[in-house]
């Protein structure tokens, strides 16, 4: 491949741009190799040999000046004195702002490769949301990455390969890019498995001129036959990618004699009336394979794609595939959205819009929720690879789903609200079964009740990624619900004790000052802290209690109380005249941080009980006198503490392993590990733990919660 050069950069760039912007384009390349002066390539070549490939890729993909300046300068911040001011006051805001975008991209550090991994697509897809010329210079720069992978060491080469093939050729195929996602496949398929690379490559290379004179013969048959019809065209054989043959011999177990688009065909016209006048000449004169065709003018893929395609029997016998597409719907299947992306009319988008770029904003949701790298990484390649159906709503609106959709699938992409009142579907008018497989062309009806709820079940049934974290987030909305309602049930027992309902107080006292203290946004969120033992019931109490004027923020009982420090045990000051032994109560197993209250128990000294203990509230309405004042010692010992709680969570393989990896990693031992399977494909996890602090517990318990699948943790008391 012939590397590019300066004048022929400007020549590209004259064919769409006029001489003013490319005047501006070449100060972009004088100012980045003045950046990169003295620097080398593994290939020791000047640096700029790569910004310069690069900017050439975006020129033939026909990108706007903002995206080919950025090309010339996206490695100029990250490998140079270069900063973005610099590229701001020398191109401007919206140069400088793609340059840091891309930039961006490859500034991380993290503890692992996958976390990496992860973060980086994240990174990436919020980058589209707000940009997509950001990703596209990023797929410019990953191809002339791997146009000169040779020069890198053998693990190196395998492993930007193989994120090549499994990030950015879909990724490139989601966008539309055709022109880049083919060559990205290959070149991976090369640098995988060099071997399986050149076996393909020899069995297209056999009978190649026997195959070109027939391809050469088809053209011509088709280019007559379709002018006598008066239409004109342009045919031409279509071009061959090894990894796309070698997926359908491996995946598809076809032998390669049977794979039909090795003999393939493009007809290209004005309009997408022509494109069926073509057809019909096409089926007219030559025998259609029957399954082989498919109609992407009336149901376009989600990528923007369209065209028709058919297979039929060419002279000798022998199957060749036929594309039949305008020449705007070609530039579209070549470049994708970089052919007709807004900024092509100066109104660059500040939000990714339309029906094609939803996965997008699905996935930025998706990676919103999954905080494990491990199932977001997972998630987002499934994403990018699957293979789509096109069914159709009642009133004939197309809808794409992965195949292999059922039909509640199809309802929760209706609405999210179609999928909750699911009771059944009618797929052609018949009524079908939950897990009934849709097929291309299924039109289908879905059957709701105001009654009908979600079903754990479900998740076993549905396969589309949006439908799974829908019916997850139901789950997740009615577990907090539930631990709503426990958070109500403590605070009341608390107040009750103190004389007051909640409802009572609720009319009395400023809840939004109480909500802000507690850094919570509504009042469910401090009964949620209060249920999962972030913050204590007798601290809200006293908080309320202190917005009555009427009140002195105690409680009726009054714990024995004296200025003198009597007894110091596990890390316990015990006020009053006695010496006495201290014990930590193990129906609730308070730790240091916890508030605390004593209990005098006869001949045994004083029981020490979180302040929200069930056992102490009502030991402090029937035996007060025997309360004493207690609290942790400001000079604590370092000592470990048993600690019980309990996961609430979706069950899958491998997430009791995470979790306890978590904990390890932590630092923090593991006495005790209990699991409880529960209905509907969930789980309960029971740890006992030492931690010496309730810092320590709060700082495991958000990092637990970050593994997907887990809706609920809480201490036992």
């Amino acid at each position: 491949m012939r590397n590019p050069s300066i004048s022929g950069l400007k020549k590209q760039l004259l064919t769409y741009m006029d001489s003013k912007q490319v005047r501006q384009i070449e100060l972009g390349f004088q100012f980045s190799k003045n950046a990169h002066h003295g620097q080398l390539r593994k290939s020791k070549k000047p640096f700029i040999s790569h910004p310069l490939a690069v900017a050439m890729i975006l020129a033939n993909l026909e990108q706007d000046k903002a995206t080919v300046l950025a090309g010339l300068l996206h490695d100029t911040v990250e490998d140079s004195e270069v900063t973005q001011v610099d590229i701001v006051e020398a191109f401007g805001e919206e140069v400088a702002t793609l340059v840091m975008g891309v930039t961006k991209l490859t500034q991380l550090s993290f503890t692992s490769k996958e976390e990496a991994q992860a973060e980086n697509y994240r990174k990436m897809l919020l980058a589209m949301a707000k940009d997509i010329r950001v990703v596209i210079i990023k797929l410019a720069d990953r191809l002339h990455n791997m146009r000169t992978l040779q020069y890198l060491s053998r693990p190196r080469q395998r492993a930007i390969a193989k994120e090549t093939v499994e990030i950015y050729a879909p990724l490139a195929h989601r966008l539309g890019i055709a022109s880049i996602k083919w060559e990205l496949e290959d070149l991976a398929f090369y640098f995988l498995d060099y071997t399986k690379y050149q076996q393909v490559k020899k069995k297209l290379t056999l009978k190649r001129h026997e195959r070109e004179q027939l391809v050469n013969e088809m053209s011509t048959l088709i280019h007559g036959l379709v002018a006598k019809e008066g239409v004109e065209s342009r045919v031409s054989g279509r071009p061959k990618h090894l990894y796309s043959l070698y997926r359908k011999i491996t995946e598809q177990n076809i032998p390669f004699d049977e794979i039909y688009d090795r003999l393939g065909i493009r007809v290209l016209v004005h309009s997408v009336k022509e494109c069926y006048e073509v057809l019909g000449v096409v089926h007219s004169h030559f025998k259609p394979l029957s399954g082989r065709f498919k109609d992407y003018i009336a149901m376009p893929k989600s990528n923007l794609y369209q065209s028709l395609h058919t297979t039929v029997l060419g002279p000798h016998g022998h199957p060749i595939e036929i594309q039949i597409r305008t020449h705007q719907m070609h530039r579209i299947s070549e470049y994708g959205v970089a052919a007709h992306w807004e900024y092509k009319e100066g109104q660059v988008s500040d939000q990714v819009k339309g029906p094609q770029f939803e996965w997008i904003r699905e996935m930025i949701d998706l990676q919103k929720e999954s905080e494990s790298p491990q199932t977001f990484l997972k998630d987002l390649k499934l994403d990018l690879l699957m293979d789509e159906i096109f069914v159709f709503t009642p009133q004939g609106h197309v809808k794409v789903l992965v195949k292999g959709s059922r039909p509640l699938d199809f309802a929760y992409l209706i609405h999210t609200e179609v999928g909750h009142r699911y009771i059944g579907a009618k797929v052609n008018d018949r009524i079908v079964a939950i897990d009934f497989e849709l097929s291309n062309g299924d039109q289908v009806e879905i059957l709701t009740s105001k009654t009908s709820l979600p079903k754990m079940d479900w998740l076993q049934v549905v396969k589309t990624r949006q439908a799974k974290s829908k019916i997850k987030q139901w789950f997740k909305r009615q577990n907090r619900d539930q631990v709503i309602k426990s958070g109500e049930s403590k605070l009341s027992q608390v107040l009750l004790v103190a004389g007051h309902s909640l409802s009572s107080l609720r009319d009395k006292v400023d809840m939004k000052r109480l909500i802000t203290q507690f850094n919570g946004t509504q009042f469910d969120d401090i009964l949620v802290m209060i249920a999962q033992g972030e913050v204590s019931c007798k601290e809200v109490v006293r908080q309320l209690l202190k917005e009555i004027p009427s009140e002195k923020g105690t409680f009726p009982y009054t714990p024995v109380q004296s200025k003198n420090k009597v007894r110091k045990s596990e890390n316990v000051v015990v006020y009053g005249e006695r010496d006495i032994k201290v014990t930590i109560a193990k129906c609730c197993n308070p730790l240091p941080g916890d508030d605390i209250d004593g209990f005098v128990v006869l001949g045994k000294g004083v029981s020490v009980h979180r302040s929200d203990c069930a056992n102490i509230l009502k030991l402090g309405t029937e035996l007060s006198d025997r309360l004493v004042s207690v609290e942790w010692d400001s000079e604590v010992v370092a000592q470990l503490y048993p600690v019980s709680f309990q996961i609430d969570c979706f069950d899958r393989v491998g997430i009791l392993q995470e979790v306890v990896s978590q904990i390890s990693e932590l630092g923090i031992n593991i006495t005790q590990v209990k699991t409880t399977p529960k209905p509907q494909s969930q789980i309960q996890i029971r740890f006992v733990i030492q931690v010496r602090h309730v810092k320590e517990f709060a700082s495991l318990r958000k990092k637990l919660l970050q593994i997907a699948d887990i809706y609920a943790i809480s201490r036992s008391s």
